[in-house]
């Protein structure tokens, strides 16, 4: 008796732990994201954009191929301007003032990535009366006023594996967040328009030590007490 009543209170002690580990670990105010950095690339139809993400002690890789308008990788109007649109309580920072891929027909395009991103923002300039079509999936993290004007954007679920943000009125601009890793993501947009932009950023990989990786050992002790609790 006595033995199951240890067990079940260090069930109750992980259980404690993990809760105030994890909000501990929650940042006081919105955590940073890490802007790509387009480097070069050319335009046309058949546009190809390199660039990296530059986290603290890593670097990730990306390519963006397909239909692109025009590539700012330095210098240039600030289109990430006012930063009203992509910033919120996930996102602390707005995308860098040069860094713009912009697009304007209808084809598929298609990002792809160094290793899978968790966490992969992607932040839009203008998406007058049109729509994007991702084969993965996305939350809308905030949209505002922005360079261009303002407006509303939604989200669908399509199936077949397609999701779709859509403008329902004037000039949205703002952030998404997909759902999952991504390590390639495709989409195409609904209507030709000239013209409309984006950028992707991310957060930090995870720290050894933060919430993320003490959470699952704690779980893994939190599972192994219910067993032997059971048992």
């Amino acid at each position: 008796m006595v033995y199951s009543t240890l067990r079940s209170r260090l069930c109750s002690v992980v259980i404690l732990i993990f809760i105030l580990l994890c909000f501990t670990a929650l940042p006081v105010s919105a955590a940073q994201v890490y802007w790509a950095d387009w480097i070069n690339g050319t335009v046309g139809n058949n546009g190809s954009v390199s660039g990296v993400i530059n986290l603290p002690g890593k670097t990730l890789s990306l390519r963006y191929t397909g239909q692109s308008y025009f590539i700012t990788t330095s210098g240039g109007t600030n289109y990430w301007n006012p930063s009203t649109p992509y910033v919120s309580a996930m996102v602390g920072n707005p995308p860098p003032a040069s860094d713009i891929i912009a697009i304007s027909d209808t084809s598929m395009r298609t990002l792809t990535f160094s290793e899978p991103v968790q966490n992969l923002f992607l932040a839009f300039v203008s998406l007058n009366g049109n729509g994007y079509k991702f084969n993965h999936d996305f939350e809308i993290v905030s949209t505002g006023r922005g360079y261009w004007g303002d407006g509303t954007v939604v989200r669908e679920d399509l199936g077949g594996n397609l999701y779709e943000l859509r403008a329902t009125s004037n000039e949205p601009h703002g952030v998404i967040r997909f759902k999952d890793p991504v390590s390639s993501l495709s989409w195409t947009c609904n209507v030709n328009e000239n013209w409309h932009g984006f950028t992707v950023g991310t957060y930090n990989v995870p720290e050894p030590g933060s919430c993320v990786v003490l959470g699952g050992g704690l779980m893994s002790l939190l599972g192994y007490a219910l067993r032997r609790k059971r048992s």
